[in-house]
């Protein structure tokens, strides 16, 4: 195969194979910043509940390298300050007996969460540079939490509109007024732990839903449009 130097660029087959990969990734986050904000009457129900789990299924992810990132920079005292317990950081179960009653568990939680991952990004802030990788990562996780909780939201509207979905506090609760620096980190690696847990009940909760619900919202919403 003859590459023109100028015009050409020669890729191995494996890095094919990892543009290939990565270049859906890059086309889901650059609509998610392009549209920050989600409309939920221009959607139906399969098309917002696809999105989401195509997000919620990257920011599990992504999650996961920020905690592994995390846990290394703190050496060896990882293992004991990630197993400590805090009663201030939210629970990560998603509860209900009922598919829509776990969907809205899941909604809450990532709300509830939001403001628990801004404090962890701005004591990351505090304890290190801010141009380190877990205030970075932290601060685009906490934009793309903030569109699947947006999009779920728009989920559960059109699967129950009459009913209220409950909103939590807007400030996190529970968080001491001051933490020395050992708190701090336990607490930042408990909050991207339980996110990580958290995000992976979320994508089976909208895999349970993709099959049910959804569709015979969706055969309806074109028959309205």
């Amino acid at each position: 195969m003859n590459c023109h130097v100028r015009n050409m660029v020669c890729l191995s087959q494996r890095s094919q194979a990892k543009f290939r990969i990565i270049l859906p990734i890059l086309i889901l986050i650059a609509v998610e910043l392009m549209h920050p904000t989600v409309s939920c009457k221009n959607e139906n129900c399969s098309q917002l509940l696809h999105h989401s789990l195509k997000l919620t299924r990257l920011m599990r992810k992504r999650t996961t390298e920020l905690l592994e990132t995390y846990k290394a920079s703190q050496g060896d005292s990882a293992d004991l300050i990630c197993d400590m317990q805090m009663d201030n950081v939210p629970v990560s179960t998603v509860s209900g007996q009922t598919i829509l009653q776990r969907i809205m568990s899941v909604y809450t939680h990532l709300k509830e969460f939001l403001p628990h991952m801004k404090t962890v990004m701005e004591q990351q802030k505090d304890l290190n540079p801010p141009t380190n990788p877990v205030a970075e990562g932290l601060n685009r996780i906490i934009t793309h939490v903030r569109h699947i909780a947006v999009r779920v939201n728009c989920i559960l509207e059109i699967l129950q509109p009459n009913i209220p979905i409950p909103e939590p506090a807007e400030r996190p609760t529970g968080i001491p007024p001051a933490q020395n620096i050992f708190q701090q980190k336990a607490y930042g690696c408990i909050v991207l732990s339980r996110l990580q847990e958290l995000l992976s009940q979320a994508v089976q909760e909208q895999k349970s839903l993709k099959g049910k619900m959804c569709r015979k919202r969706t055969k309806k919403w074109f028959l309205m449009n």
